[in-house]
């Protein structure tokens, strides 16, 4: 008996120690300066991430002294679930300096959503959210965001999920008050209201109101949108700039870290600014540069007092316009279907100008700087570079963001900030350019691609 419980007791011993080494694979590291995450085992390889002084990964398959990284609790030996690729001379046993640095935005869709491997509605779907799932959202690029697990601790652009349209996301704060709204409508439609128990008036409280409830979502057949986000109602728009509203700025304003004079100044803003308002609260709003995607009150700039902001010589707001009358039934059905557009291309030709001559060449490209620049805006220091890219290929993304990301490793300057805008052949340098990508002084901020820029041009 006696052995036999020795057999078992060695048996269960053993399964559990190969179970140990099983999701304890590699070793857990540390890394001792800020540090670039790439896409493969070399310096030159493309930029994917980055990770903080003294941030815990788990590093495995050593190979010519770079290391893949992986999320600290990772339990998948298997080289597809690395986030990254680091030098391992900077990846130490134990943490020095830490100094955490937050990333993200944690968000929800309030209905199911596509999760795309790139950009766009044209590329393959490779999963889907649920209604109220929670998500970070990071690396802006135009109108699309990449979404993390909500428990990622590593930012990087091969730790993500994949893409998802920007415009449906919500903040949690936003979820949550719905819920609680909803929660108050169940308790009334069942009677329980008057077993609501009150309470004194304080901070987060709202007195002598109820909440309102949510919008309702306006649902669509599968194939009108193949649950890439919820057509909008009558009237509505359901882009990205359709939250607070831009106004331009009659007088210099400084922002506050917090909702009151006493709080710390950030930055300056000047007369003249555009910039986006939103979350009134106390009198004071919370301020946005005028382009941003995500209604989050996490990417605010700072605070401003309403009485600053709002001025009498601010346009009123464009009121929606009416629906259209409904046709008859035997009135012509010219506005059903798809319209055509035909484009006289021949009216462009006079009026196009001829192309810079390149005389520099980086990543294949040639290219010339046509404009550099130094202002200030939000309070902050920004260099420009125009720049006109010799190509008959549309470049994507990653070109554009390896090309520019040279750019300002070789204009870059302490403590300012950097945007590159570039301009392919036909276009009007004077206008807007077809890529943006702006960095500030450890790294890529954000990268905007306008196809409508290149109307006229022999790319659309």
């Amino acid at each position: 008996m006696r052995k036999t419980c020795t057999v078992f007791t060695t048996a269960l011993c053993l399964l559990f120690l190969a179970a140990t080494v099983a999701s304890a694979f590699g070793e857990i590291r540390y890394s001792d300066r800020p540090l670039n995450l790439r896409a493969s085992r070399s310096a030159k390889a493309r930029w994917v991430g980055s990770l903080y002084p003294g941030q815990k990964v788990r590093i495995a398959f050593m190979k010519d002294g770079w290391a893949a990284i992986f999320e600290p609790g990772e339990t998948r030996a298997d080289e597809s679930a690395a986030v990254g690729y680091s030098n391992a001379k900077y990846l130490v046993l134990k943490p020095g300096r830490v100094e955490p640095e937050s990333w993200g935005e944690l968000m929800y869709t309030p209905r199911k959503l596509n999760i795309r491997s790139g950009p766009s509605v044209k590329t393959a779907r490779q999963g889907v959210l649920d209604a109220g799932e929670r998500v970070k959202v990071d690396f802006p690029d135009g109108d699309w965001v990449m979404v993390f697990d909500p428990g990622a601790t590593i930012r990087s652009e091969m730790n993500a999920r994949g893409y998802c349209a920007a415009k449906y996301f919500e903040p949690v704060k936003t979820q949550a008050k719905a819920a609680s709204a909803k929660n108050a409508e169940r308790a009334a439609a069942s009677g329980d209201a008057g077993n609501v128990v009150s309470v004194p008036s304080g901070k987060g409280q709202v007195g002598g109101s109820v909440a309102s409830a949510p919008k309702p979502v306006v649902t669509t057949p599968k194939s009108a949108q193949d649950n890439d986000g919820p057509l909008a109602a009558a009237g509505e728009n359901p882009g990205s700039s359709d939250w607070g509203k831009v106004v331009t700025l009659q007088e210099d304003i400084n922002l506050r870290k917090e909702r009151t004079s006493t709080s710390p100044r950030v930055r300056t803003l000047r007369a003249g600014d555009r910039v986006r308002v939103d979350y009134l609260k106390n009198g004071w709003y919370a301020v946005f540069v005028e382009d941003e995607v995500l209604r989050s009150e996490n990417r605010a700039l700072g605070y401003a007092l309403r009485s600053l902001v709002d001025s009498e010589d601010q346009p009123a707001p464009v009121p929606a316009p009416a629906p259209a009358p409904a046709q008859s039934a035997g009135a012509a059905a010219t506005q059903d279907g798809p319209q055509t557009l035909v484009i006289d291309r021949t009216k462009f030709t006079d009026a196009k100008r001829p192309d810079p001559t390149p005389n520099k060449t980086a990543h294949g490209y040639q290219y010339r700087l046509l404009e550099k620049s130094e202002t200030k805006k939000y309070g902050e220091t920004w260099i420009t570079l125009k720049i006109f890219l010799s190509t008959t290929k549309l470049p994507g993304a990653d070109q554009i963001k390896d090309f520019c990301t040279t750019m300002w490793t070789d204009h870059r300057r302490a403590t300012k900030n950097l945007v590159v805008l570039l301009y392919l052949p036909g276009m009007d340098t004077e206008d807007l350019a077809y890529g943006v990508v702006s960095f500030d002084d450890s790294g890529l901020l954000e990268l905007w691609v306008r196809k409508v820029a290149l109307f006229g041009t022999d790319f659309l």
